[in-house]
């Protein structure tokens, strides 16, 4: 690993104990692959992918141990990410001299909330805009439109709960469908849309009250017309966009509708790619850490409310962004004892790696540790203990075997 030089003494100490200094074949190096090793084997029939790494209280080398499994990691060909989501202390972050760099809470707060009025598509992809609108658990309108396609979406709360697919040819509006498909006779379709002139209903409420088509057949068909409108809309690549407010009628009116046009849109769209402007200002936070495949996610600034920050959907956003970019993700986060945020990061990973220092921590602390992470119903993974005395009763005899070991 490449390090600047930093003045603390803290930091000096800590990149001593980084693997980088020690041969491959030393003790201490082993050691860390053997934890590689158990904790694979702790998860055989699921893919290990992500963990948390904390500890009870402070200064029990959680940050160099994360540093550390994530370099043996990588060593089996494993692309790893470490994420530095102490973000009361990021000794991490200080560690690799990133500590002034954008991090999580640059992404979580700047980024994420990126409030949007109007725009070109070559900046903010469609996906971009459905995205940042969910985040952001905004109500409201999204008009899309370029020379091909006219399309609205309507969202209540970060929900899509409409897609209006406002220049549909008209072999494709409901109507020409529902005749197409011989559920609706032309005079009847005729009858419907006059009703529909009158009032503030949609066609397809409109049919099915006066009794022309059952109701089945309409959300079949509407769930069609959504998709189409999905498809039209996400492949939109050129042109303008605008959010406006959403009228509580329009927003009644949508709600009745019996279409979950959430579940349509992540079924049938045809990437859930972040998009032009996410995509861009998540990698560009990705920072390398000297170790080949391993990359580090700074801290950035100190917020007001880590709890919150950690806690919240666009953190799980994130997180779920990174495990489909990395093999791996390792997470490190306070100590449990000050602060929750290890037990409300844990679950959007496989389980949480405990860091015990030998002759440190107390064993009542410990116990009233596994107590807090046993009520949050998180799997620990493993403990590692760490600072043991080599040279202290049976550990002697591990000391002269790998001693023996080294000069092979």
């Amino acid at each position: 690993m490449i390090f600047k030089k930093n003045k603390t003494d803290k930091n000096r100490q800590d990149r001593e104990n980084l693997l980088d200094v020690f041969p491959a074949t030393s003790q201490f190096a082993e050691s860390f692959r053997t934890l590689r090793t158990n904790l694979f084997f702790t998860s055989m029939e699921k893919e290990l992918k992500s963990l948390v790494v904390t500890s009870s209280i402070q200064g029990e080398g959680k940050t160099t141990t994360a540093a550390n499994l994530a370099f043996t990691i990588a060593q089996s060909g494993r692309s790893v990410l470490v994420v530095d989501l102490d973000l009361r202390r990021p000794h991490l972050s200080s560690l690799f001299d990133l500590k002034d760099k954008p991090g999580v809470t640059h992404l979580v707060t700047d980024v994420f909330g990126t409030h949007l009025n109007r725009g070109n598509l070559d900046d903010f992809s469609v996906h971009d805009l459905i995205r940042l609108t969910r985040l952001q658990a905004r109500t409201c309108r999204l008009e899309l439109q370029n020379e091909d396609i006219q399309a609205a979406l309507m969202f209540d709360q970060g929900r899509i709960i409409d897609i209006h697919w406002k220049n549909r040819p008209n072999a494709k509006k409901l109507a020409n469908t529902l005749i197409q498909d011989k559920l609706l006779t032309e005079k009847e379709a005729a009858l419907a849309i006059g009703h529909q002139k009158k009032s503030v209903h949609r066609l397809g409420t409109i049919l099915y009250t006066m009794g022309f088509v059952e109701k089945k057949d309409i959300i079949k068909t509407l769930s069609v017309h959504t998709i189409e409108a999905v498809k039209a809309a996400t492949a939109m690549e050129k042109g303008h966009f605008i959010f406006s407010g959403l009228p509580a009628a329009e927003s009644r009116q949508a709600m009745t509708q019996d279409v979950d046009f959430e579940k349509l849109y992540e079924e049938f769209t045809v990437s859930e790619d972040s998009g032009v402007f996410l995509k861009r200002a998540i990698n560009s936070t990705l920072m390398p850490s000297g170790t080949p495949n391993v990359d580090i996610l700074p801290s950035g600034a100190m917020p007001h409310n880590p709890a919150e920050l950690v806690g919240s959907d666009r953190m799980r956003y994130l997180l779920t962004y990174l495990r489909d970019l990395y093999d791996f993700i390792i997470i490190d986060t306070p100590p449990v004892m000050p602060a929750s945020d290890a037990l409300l990061v844990a679950p959007c990973t496989d389980g949480i790696v405990m860091v015990v220092r030998s002759g440190h921590t107390d064993r009542k602390v410990f116990k009233e540790v596994l107590k807090q992470v046993q009520m949050a119903r998180q799997p620990i993974l493993g403990t590692v203990l760490n600072g043991v005395n080599m040279k202290k009763g049976y550990y002697q005899y591990y000391k002269k075997y790998y001693a023996a070991y080294d000069r092979q």
